[in-house]
């Protein structure tokens, strides 16, 4: 599959998800919590996050599962740990 298929794919499965795309350009598509997703070659989405690689991902329905997992554990932890809950 072409990057540019792939990249469309993406960026309709991260807003079917509700996961905000910060920026998006080239073969990187920038999200919120120091995520981004490197569209690799063939069918592969890299998941990096501050800066390391974190996964590599083929079902980009798997790919975004994974990333609102994690914000939504993160957005329940900070809530928890602030008080305010």
């Amino acid at each position: 599959m072409e990057s540019s298929h792939q990249k469309e794919l993406l960026l309709c499965a991260l807003k079917h998800f509700d996961i905000d795309v910060l920026q998006s350009g080239g073969h990187k598509v920038l999200l919120k919590e120091n995520f981004f997703v490197a569209i690799g070659e063939g069918s592969q989405f890299q998941l990096w996050k501050a800066g390391q690689k974190e996964a590599t991902f083929t079902d980009v329905v798997k790919l975004c599962t994974h990333i609102k997992t994690y914000l939504e554990w993160n957005e329940k932890s900070g809530v928890e740990n602030s008080g305010a809950g």
